[in-house]
């Protein structure tokens, strides 16, 4: 059988549309506003009065552990004259803007304003403005305006997914955070990230850790999943003992618009990689890890020191040099590869992705 009978070729995005600043705008609006983005997960606000700031592009967040023990997202946004309330993280009883001392309880609602009566205010100004926030499986979720798109109708076969292949889920707690930004454009970020045609070309280490020529993909309409086997224990990436319970293989999942999750060889383990837009030409990635009870030993040590310090650093370099390949002129466009026979060559998920960046941009 001819090989080349299931390859085909589909342009990419138009090269201006990874530049261009009214892009850019139109997605913020469009997708970052309108879609279900992915901010942290519940172990990280630990007990009550737990808080972490999280900015979407020019949008701050407050997330919020209240006294009832439910999770509740803000924008971290004091409602007297717009002072950001709260930075970084930590745990509180109340927020106290240090503009003018204007008092938010933890659920949003305003304690107290210096030289005025709190019922006095316009209602509007009583609390701060919360934005609607969704924990699935204590992953914690934020659409900042509201849409008819159901979250379980679009990922509940993504969690299904995920609980059969980390039997250890429930006992996963968050370990550390690495954060990097980069000189490109989100969406080349996110294309990167979801084949692995690059792979063996320019992750030396990683074709040591997985099978890459049996690397696998399966395209669900709102997500990607991806597969290999692990290849050896000792290997260049990290190395790791093999024993009862442990992954066998490399998992992955893309999300729309702008998440992964992924499994790697070893211990229980979990790394969520979500690609956030800081302008039309920066992005901003962030890397969580998870492990049992968010204990680290050596294993795990290693490998986020070669997740976090070496495959990420091989991969950024490469989304900064595709960016400026596609804003030099050369192109009009790239093309995708399309082989239904080789999945570590297929570039399918990337279209369809891009198929759904463009959806998004039609909505009313």
């Amino acid at each position: 059988m001819n090989s080349h009978v299931s390859r085909t070729f589909v342009p990419t995005l138009p090269a201006c549309a990874y530049s261009s600043p009214d892009r850019h705008r139109l997605e913020f609006d469009k997708i970052f506003r309108r879609d279900w983005i992915y901010v942290l997960h519940k172990s990280q606000l630990p007990e009550s009065g737990c808080f972490e700031t999280f900015d979407i592009g020019e949008v701050p967040l407050l997330i919020v552990r209240g006294a009832d023990d439910q999770i509740r997202t803000f924008y971290n946004v004091c409602q007297h004259r717009g002072h950001i309330l709260a930075e970084g993280r930590g745990q509180a009883g109340h927020f106290t803007c240090r503009y003018h001392a204007w008092t938010y309880q933890t659920d949003g609602t305003l304690r107290g304003a210096p030289g005025m009566r709190v019922e006095e205010l316009p209602a509007c100004r009583k609390a701060l403005r919360e934005v609607e926030t969704y924990v699935r499986d204590g992953f914690v979720f934020v659409r900042l305006e509201p849409s008819e798109e159901d979250f379980e109708e679009k990922f509940s076969g993504f969690f299904d997914e995920l609980h059969a292949k980390l039997p250890a889920l429930s006992t996963l707690r968050f370990a550390r955070r690495f954060t990097a930004e980069v000189d490109g454009n989100w969406k080349i970020m996110v294309e990167n990230y979801l084949e692995c045609y690059h792979c063996s070309p320019t992750h030396p280490a990683l074709t040591e850790l997985m099978c890459i020529p049996e690397f696998r993909v399966d395209q669900k309409p709102w997500y990607v999943s991806t597969s290999a086997p692990a290849g050896k224990p000792d290997n260049s990436a990290f190395s790791y003992t093999p024993h009862e319970g442990m992954q066998t293989d490399f998992t992955g999942w893309g999300l729309f618009p702008n998440l992964t999750f992924n499994i790697f060889p070893g211990q229980q383990n979990l790394l969520i990689f979500h690609m956030l837009p800081l302008s039309a030409e920066r992005s901003v990635g962030i890397c969580d890890y998870f492990f049992v009870d968010g204990q680290i030993d050596s294993e795990a040590e290693a490998l986020m020191a070669w997740e976090g310090n070496i495959l990420e650093r091989e991969d950024n370099e490469l989304i900064v040099s595709a960016h400026r390949g596609m804003r030099s002129g050369a192109l009009e466009s790239g093309i995708f590869v399309i082989d239904e026979a080789n999945h570590a060559v297929t570039e399918a998920p990337l279209a369809h992705f891009n198929m759904l960046f463009e959806r998004a941009l039609a909505r009313v």
